[in-house]
């Protein structure tokens, strides 16, 4: 108990220092935790879609929701297609395409074949209010709680005006960022207005087919048609919407790393001046007993104290702006919340305590091996 009064006096001693070191070793945190948010939102987002069975039905050539236009009457021809159980028509209406912090997603669906199909779950308001009214909507518990919205609010975005019927959950993550509207509704919506055309259509492979040899009759059914479509399963096609969101995640994360080193250097830095300053102090220590391996337990204990506080302050920081702000980044249409999982913590808290170990070796060695006749006067 002495030594623990010890070290906290020791990083007491210069408290403007020891809140810098806490200061930056938190943002540091912060920075770090964000961007492995994201990683784990986009992993959740890829790996949620069924992609055994689920194949998307986009226009050829088109990157983006608002360039694609498929004429609604595919769907009754893709439906005769042998393998194919069933198929969602779905129009797309969004407010970017390229990457954006604050995406607006409307999927405008037959309601009720859009409830079955997707296997959503409607946890707040009523799904046969959505069904039976034209102007109602249901939103992903994800935009929700991002807008703050409730049933019985209204939203309005772009000049589509719509009634909150309920808020869904569904297995499929990104899923949980839309805004779910009928189709027609949405297609005759002034900043739509394109009836009889949607985005996309959404076909599922009966069990037993094969949704490649599936895929390949789709595109081979429209390629003389007047809209030739490209047909991937749901994984593929949502590889390929996040592809920017991949790109800036790989970026983040060099800039990740670059925060870890941060969290060594402002530590080790810390710990090198005190025991600069502290060099008679120890050897006095060792004149009076104490050996080797307690003085350098004592510095890697400060070091170790620095970056756990830092550390744990920078979790709870990133804790808090995730739980508050929903963040959420978005490419062509397809949403993706950060993600603070568990093992994120444990993984943040797990490096912040190893920089901490890192930082103070040095430190501790110089400590403990320094000539206690020449720590006394000073050398």
């Amino acid at each position: 108990m002495r030594w623990l009064l010890l070290v906290r006096r020791n990083l007491l001693r210069r408290p403007g220092r020891t809140l810098l070191t806490l200061a930056g070793v938190a943002a540091a945190l912060l920075m770090l935790v964000l961007v492995e948010a994201l990683g784990q939102g986009l992993q959740g987002a890829l790996s949620g879609a069924d992609a055994a069975r689920t194949l998307v039905v986009y226009r050829a050539n088109r990157y983006c929701p608002q360039t694609s236009h498929l004429p609604e009457w595919y769907g009754e021809r893709l439906a005769t297609l042998p393998g194919v159980e069933s198929v969602l028509p779905v129009k797309v209406f969004l407010n970017n395409c390229r990457a954006s912090l604050d995406v607006v997603a409307f999927h405008g669906v037959p309601p009720q074949a859009a409830l079955e199909q997707r296997g959503l779950t409607v946890v707040q308001g009523d799904a046969s209010r959505f069904v039976a009214e034209d102007d109602a909507a249901l939103v992903g518990r994800a935009f929700a709680a991002r807008k703050g919205l409730e049933p019985g609010d209204r939203f309005r975005f772009g000049g589509i005006d719509v009634k909150v019927a309920g808020v869904f959950a569904s297995d499929t993550p990104v899923r949980e960022g839309l805004i779910l509207t009928h189709l027609q509704f949405l297609q005759r919506s002034g900043p739509v207005d394109r009836p009889g055309e949607v985005t996309q259509f959404e076909v599922r492979a009966a069990p037993g087919s094969d949704p490649d040899a599936l895929g390949r009759d789709i595109d081979a059914l429209f390629a003389d048609a007047e809209a030739p479509t490209d047909t991937r399963a749901e994984a593929a096609f949502l590889q390929r919407a996040t592809r920017d969101l991949q790109e800036i995640l790989g970026f983040a994360r060099a800039l990740g790393l670059a925060c870890a080193v941060v969290v060594l250097v402002l530590v080790a830095n810390t710990m090198l001046v005190s025991v600069h300053e502290r060099t008679r102090e120890l050897a006095v220590l060792r004149a009076l007993g104490a050996g080797e391996g307690r003085l350098a337990v004592l510095v890697l204990a400060e070091s170790l104290l620095l970056a756990a506080v830092g550390g744990a302050a920078g979790l709870l920081a990133a804790a808090g702006v995730l739980g508050a702000t929903h963040l959420t980044l978005g490419a062509e249409g397809v949403p993706v919340e950060l993600a603070m999982t568990p093992g994120l913590l444990l993984r943040g808290a797990a490096l912040a305590l190893g920089a901490g170990a890192a930082a103070g070796l040095f430190p501790a060695l110089l400590a403990a091996r320094r000539p206690v006749a020449a720590a006394l006067r000073g050398a």
